[in-house]
């Protein structure tokens, strides 16, 4: 069930992610932005300049990727297309679909889970119900279709 929802994560967040870094590139200068560090990794100003918008497209991907999370699972579908491919959805702690609320506070708890090492990520080893951290303080849990 794990590697289930770790690919249906990956068909989900790949294609915003190759969207927002594709729109940078193209339309907001980052290619020039990489040439130069690439072309000179030892100057600061260019390191810096190169982090800043790297850091800029991940946060925006990040952004985008808990809006559409939150829409999806929130929405008349009540799962994300990854989810529906692999035939898995995310629910109540009581079997209910989930609220727009509900998958918002999920979704943010994703990050807590995350930021700490991932360590939220290794928490369904140390529960009986073998839920995630963001789970666990969302009271939603995922289950087979």
């Amino acid at each position: 069930m794990k590697i289930r929802r770790l690919i249906a994560y990956i068909i989900d967040v790949i294609p915003i992610t190759i969207f927002v870094a594709a729109y940078f590139w193209y339309f907001q200068g980052f290619d020039e932005t990489f040439r130069l560090f690439i072309d000179n990794q030892k100057d600061m100003a260019i390191r810096a300049m190169f982090l800043e918008e790297r850091n800029l497209i991940r946060n925006v991907a990040s952004i985008l990727c808990l809006v559409y999370f939150v829409i999806f699972e929130g929405s008349n579908t009540k799962n994300t297309i990854g989810k529906t491919i692999l035939r898995i959805r995310v629910e109540d702690i009581d079997g209910n679909e989930l609220t727009y609320r509900q998958s918002f506070k999920r979704n943010i708890a994703k990050f807590l889970s995350i930021l700490p090492f991932g360590l939220g990520l290794l928490y369904p080893l140390f529960n009986k119900e073998r839920l995630f951290l963001h789970e666990r303080l969302s009271n939603t849990r995922v289950r087979k279709l």
